[in-house]
């Protein structure tokens, strides 16, 4: 990878609430639904930094 690029895709643990937020809305519109792995995944995660 080159100095400019960012990584396609950054780990689940180490997202912040608005970045999964944006990755939800994604998701969402590209699967048509929260059902995915990655979906559930994002939505499990949110529930975690809100409970901190």
């Amino acid at each position: 990878m080159s100095e400019n690029q960012e990584p396609k895709r950054k780990k689940i643990n180490k997202m912040t609430a608005a970045e999964i937020d944006t990755a939800l809305k994604k998701t969402e519109e590209h699967m048509k639904g929260l059902t995915s792995r990655y979906a559930r995944s994002l939505l499990e995660r949110k529930a975690e930094l809100a409970g901190k």
